[in-house]
């Protein structure tokens, strides 16, 4: 018997290295090793302070709700998590390389003070039967777009009880922000090239008001501090005129990840829509008006769209001019004139439309001008300082009539002077 158990034994252990031979993965067991609490160090990013390499038990309950999990060797399901106030001063964990991910919130579409942090540490390397103390520091970045809304006191004392602002950051559901909310801040779930429209809707001294602003590509972890003011033609409103009594708004950037400011009264532009990332190049950056300057009204356009080039007309092309005034009166004149062999007076009479478009008086073509997003819905372009003229809706249109050149001559004045530019779209 003694000698069969010994052949026996062999041929076991001929038969495990055959196998390992052929690629089967025979595994013992690796042991465990330990990591101390103590160890884990955090700099998180936020509004009030910016505390690097700081042990978690020295801000006494700041890290209690964070959520810490351990992934082992790139796998996607943790070896093990805690709530940090749960976690225990020893976590015995199988040898092997790890991260730690340190999380706190839900990442929602949109909603009050619901920061949502989220902060990863390099590899390190648990080995039995040993304790790691040496780990870096698990920077907690913040992953939403922080907002906040403020209005000036001329405007709070102007405007009705029911005004608001709505603010949306891509296509996530908006928030309403009013004179109530002004301590408050929303958070909203960001995407890359998103942008942020704020929409201000109320009565301003018996005027009713919708003045819809933009910010360009926000990114996250920043903090856009929205402040609408009451701007009036000589600051004062008494005597003026419906159409002379403008808001407008500028926004103040903090950047969290620094805790620095980085853009400070910088003007929005206006925006029908939040945009995605549509490719094909960064979107220029529309100029920012300086209300008192004496330059004529600026025309840009947004990618892909060239003002200096013919633009082919393609399914999902976008089409929008940023326009903008210095002048401290604002627009002035905003016409539009169509050179085009399929867009004849005729036929745009037909629609509603008279030659030339007239943005600053559109009378009886109001309906059909905004129907086609060729002006936004109750916005009064006159004594504007920024818009956005879109022709995104309109361009389907001209693909349906065929092939053919279009030419739109927009001329927008102010009281610094005229500016003209011909936009052509080709439909080959």
């Amino acid at each position: 018997m003694k000698t069969i158990y010994k052949i026996a034994s062999l041929g076991s252990l001929l038969l495990c290295a055959g196998c390992s031979e052929m690629g089967f993965d025979y595994q013992t067991d690796e042991g465990n090793g330990s990591f101390t609490k103590q160890s884990l160090l955090f700099d998180l990013r936020d509004d009030s302070e910016v505390v690097s390499n700081a042990p978690a038990a020295t801000r006494a309950g700041e890290f209690d709700d964070f959520k810490i999990l351990f992934f082992r060797n790139n796998s996607v399901a943790p070896e093990k998590s805690f709530v940090y106030s749960e976690m225990p001063e020893i976590v015995t964990l199988p040898v092997g390389s790890y991260t730690v991910t340190a999380t706190k919130g839900v990442d929602v579409a949109a909603d009050w003070e619901s920061p949502y942090f989220l902060g990863e540490s390099d590899y390190f390397d648990i080995r039995k039967d040993n304790i790691n103390t040496d780990i870096d520091p698990i920077i907690c970045r913040l992953q939403n777009v922080k907002v906040s809304v403020e209005f000036d006191s001329k405007l709070a004392a102007a405007m009705s009880a029911d005004s608001y602002v709505e603010v949306k950051v891509g296509d996530n559901a908006g928030l309403q922000f009013n004179i109530d909310t002004q301590d408050r801040a929303g958070y909203f779930h960001h995407t890359d090239g998103v942008s942020l429209v704020a929409t201000f809707r109320g009565d301003v001294e018996g005027a009713e008001t919708v003045e819809r602003k933009s910010f360009d590509v926000v990114e996250k972890g920043y903090h856009y501090k929205i402040r609408f003011r009451l701007h009036t033609q000589n600051d004062d409103l008494s005597g003026q005129t419906q159409g002379e009594v403008n808001v407008d708004a500028s926004v103040t950037t903090v950047n969290l990840e620094n805790n620095i400011v980085v853009g400070e009264d910088e003007d929005l532009g206006d925006a029908e829509r939040p945009k995605e990332d549509l490719g094909g190049g960064d979107e220029p950056t529309p100029p920012t008006p300086s209300v008192g300057g004496d330059e004529a009204p600026a025309i840009v356009a947004q990618a892909p769209i060239d003002l200096e080039k013919e633009n082919i007309i393609v399914e999902g092309l976008t089409c929008v001019l940023d326009i903008t005034s210095s002048a401290e009166s604002g627009f002035t004149k905003f016409l539009c004139n169509i050179d085009s062999e399929k867009l004849t007076a005729d036929e745009l009479e037909g629609m509603g439309l008279k030659i030339p478009l007239d943005l600053i008086d559109p009378r009886d073509s109001r309906e059909p001008l905004e129907g086609l997003g060729l002006l936004e819905p109750g916005v009064e372009v006159k004594g504007s300082h920024s818009l956005q003229f879109s022709l995104t809706k309109f361009l389907p249109l001209m693909a349906a009539l065929g092939p053919c050149q279009h030419k739109f001559i927009l001329t927008v004045g102010d009281a610094n002077g005229e500016t003209v530019k011909t936009l052509i779209l080709t439909v080959k």
